[in-house]
């Protein structure tokens, strides 16, 4: 198997490999969704397609989040890499340093790809059987935004030039407090999401299914859970109950603390962007055992 670490790749195998990635054997315009194409020659080694539907021309990278850029596609594939595989977590400034390119077409690039795992979340499998379901809290606030922001107006105030005053207890996301949910199948997956516009409880339906057991602690929202098909057994940590039995959190503690130890790297987060990363850290957290070859095809998929 190729290895990006040991050399880099021609520009013709990274074509190649993309489009087997993105056709799987079959083309199809990315304007009216027709099979009706023929090969119309070749674009420096990029295939070039026509579409007798819509009558247009497209070739693999049209529509894609290689589309419109001239850098090399096997520069993008080794930030990709470097990013998402290798050093997960690193700045993407460091990350603009070791493949050459500005720092603020490598930032719109890696973002792009980040915001393209969290849109695609809502398929993920539901967890079954056995579920934690925890959640805490960290402190998000306007980083990033201009004073002459509509969201930074809004909130009446300038964005802090420090960081955020200490925290304890429960927050809220306007208070710049968000709560991150954790929701973890034993011996599974991990999920974790930003209620924004849900509710706690509206999150733990949408990711679990109907009738698995979900273990949580005394928290008032997960009170209704009972009512909505679950099998619910709780902890009491307010009496400095952690464990009885199977019937913990634990789990989902320490993905909790992975998480925040993940973070803490990017030296403060808008809170509006505050989903994307939650996502690509579930990404990263639950391919964390496959091979590196094998998580490179899978961020390939998000092109």
């Amino acid at each position: 198997m190729f290895t990006l670490t040991t050399s880099l790749p021609d520009e013709s195998w990274c074509t190649s490999l993309l489009r087997k990635i993105r056709w799987n054997d079959y083309v199809i315009c990315p304007r009216c969704q027709s099979y009706n194409i023929k090969k119309d020659g070749l674009y420096r080694s990029y295939q070039k397609y026509f579409c007798k539907q819509c009558e247009r021309g497209f070739n693999d990278k049209t529509g894609t989040v290689f589309h419109y850029s001239h850098i090399p596609l096997k520069t993008w594939f080794l930030a990709m890499y470097l990013y998402f595989v290798l050093w997960p977590g690193c700045s993407i400034r460091e990350i603009s340093l070791e493949v050459v390119v500005p720092y603020p077409r490598c930032y719109r690039f890696i973002r792009t790809i980040m915001e393209k795992i969290s849109s695609s979340s809502s398929s993920y499998t539901k967890l079954d059987g056995k579920v934690e379901s925890d959640e805490f809290y960290i402190k998000a606030g306007l980083k990033g935004r201009s004073y002459h922001d509509e969201i930074v107006k809004s909130a009446g105030r300038k964005p802090r030039k420090r960081g955020l005053k200490p925290w304890r207890g429960r927050g809220t996301f306007y208070k710049d407090h968000p709560m991150i949910t954790c929701i973890h199948q034993r011996n599974g997956s991990t999920y974790f999401d930003v209620p924004l516009l849900q509710s706690l409880l509206d999150i733990v339906c949408t990711r679990v299914q109907y009738g698995s057991t979900i273990f949580t602690d005394e928290y008032r929202a997960y009170d209704q859970l009972e009512e909505h098909g679950f099998v619910h057994r709780s902890v009491i940590h307010s009496q400095k109950e952690y464990a009885d039995g199977i019937v913990h959190v634990n789990n989902c503690e320490c993905r909790s603390n992975l998480y925040q130890l993940w973070i803490r790297k990017f030296m403060g987060v808008n809170k509006y962007n505050l989903q994307t990363y939650s996502k690509t850290f579930q990404f990263i957290h639950n391919n964390r055992t496959k091979r590196r070859e094998q998580r490179f095809m899978e961020i390939l998929c998000y092109q």
